[in-house]
């Protein structure tokens, strides 16, 4: 297929309250990153490779919006089937009698492509935002070809998103991987929420949802054992026993936690002298970022970069409602889902509210393949404020 420059009509606005909120996210990233060093000293030169991430990513949503938002979807079944020849790859080379090229294994984990002097590659990372811009442009297409509200509608709309995600999803979680496969999952079914099927499947959900998580602590507590014959072995189960028994496996399943609670917890409102590492924890740079924010700089170091996230937030919900795509409405209604729950998720995890499952803070974990995975749909985004601003000749 050959691709060409599909210039629209309007000329190209910058969104520079936007940029300026991007600005602010490199400069958390790279000071918390370079405060991070001292505990993972075995890894050096993290905030140079940061740095070059985020020009490198901003040149790539720049080249994006050169060629077109329409060619970016036109190549989305493209790129969707080489990830899932990656994530094939990866799979494969679990299997001990072969040994797949440039395949890294990390904390048990076969998710990387690593390639000597240029970096690593996870195709998971990009797969997530793939299936978002595919899902957003599924149900575009489904509703404006549905002609009534029904069950039948609905469970049609349902196979169509199963088809593509489900595939990806399951080599995601066989690698093993749990924290990319709860982003997709939940972007989805907020995309499908919002959809316009019958709310009977929201409630269902909800309700479900909400049950299987309640039965499943109540287990916790009251019948362990049947837990670990359901899941095979207390392994399994072992973030659990570091999130809900912290103190009883504080050297082992909980360590993580209580470093984490501990680095928040002693820092007082302006944290620590900087950089001085006073309690040490694993990933500091990546899943414990925001302990290293807040054992430097406190609770207002970290209030302030969750009102940011808040700004942020609230900046793509105004983006979306004012614009006419549906289908890039779609695709911001999961993003937001998507980043949100990224931020929920590593912030309460950190603070002890919610289980550990290695889900990084977007745009301030360090890492390549996340920063440059969320360019693609923030391509669209600038686009569409682009065409607000065209549209109303003002900055929305």
């Amino acid at each position: 297929m050959k691709l060409s420059p599909k210039f629209e009509k309007n000329k190209f606005n910058i969104d520079w309250f936007l940029v300026g909120i991007f600005a602010l996210f490199l400069i958390i990233s790279i000071t918390s990153i370079h405060l991070a060093t001292p505990i993972v000293s075995r890894v050096t030169g993290l905030v140079v490779k940061q740095i070059i991430w985020y020009v490198t990513g901003f040149s790539l949503m720049a080249l994006l919006i050169y060629f077109g938002i329409e060619n970016l979807y036109d190549i989305l079944i493209y790129v969707y089937a080489g990830l899932m020849i990656a994530l094939g790859l990866l799979y494969l080379d679990s299997f001990s009698f072969i040994s797949v090229p440039f395949v890294e294994i990390t904390n048990n984990t076969r998710a990387w492509f690593v390639f000597p002097g240029i970096g690593n590659f996870q195709p998971s990372e990009f797969m997530k935002v793939v299936l978002l811009l595919m899902t957003a442009n599924i149900i575009s297409k489904h509703n404006s070809q549905k002609t009534e509200v029904s069950f039948k509608s609905d469970i049609t709309l349902f196979i169509n998103i199963l088809k593509i995600a489900l595939p990806p999803l399951i080599l995601i979680v066989l690698q093993p991987d749990t924290g990319i496969p709860l982003v997709i999952i939940i972007s989805i079914m907020i995309m499908v929420a919002v959809s316009g099927i019958k709310r009977i499947w929201i409630y269902v959900g909800a309700t479900l949802g909400i049950g299987l998580f309640g039965g499943f602590i109540i287990l916790f507590y009251t019948n362990q054992q049947f837990l670990i014959e359901l899941f095979g072995s207390s392994l399994r189960l072992s973030r659990f026993y570091g999130w809900l028994e912290t103190e009883k496996y504080i050297r082992s399943y909980g360590n993580q936690l209580y470093e984490g609670l501990l680095a928040i917890g002693s820092a007082g409102w302006f944290g620590h002298p900087l950089g001085q590492g006073i309690v040490w924890f694993a990933e500091p740079q990546n899943d414990f970022i925001f302990a290293v924010i807040g054992q430097n700089f406190g609770f207002i170091g970290t209030s302030l970069v969750i009102v940011l996230f808040f700004i942020f937030d609230i900046k793509l919900l105004i983006i979306a409602l004012n614009n006419d795509s549906m289908r890039d409405k779609m695709m911001v209604i999961g993003l937001l889902g998507m980043i949100l729950f990224q931020q929920v998720e590593n912030m309460g995890m950190i603070s002890g509210l919610l289980p550990i499952t290695g889900i990084t803070l977007p745009f301030i974990s360090y890492g390549g393949s996340s920063l440059w995975s969320y360019m693609i749909p923030l391509s669209v985004i600038f686009r569409m404020s682009s065409d607000n601003i065209n549209k109303k000749g003002s900055l929305v």
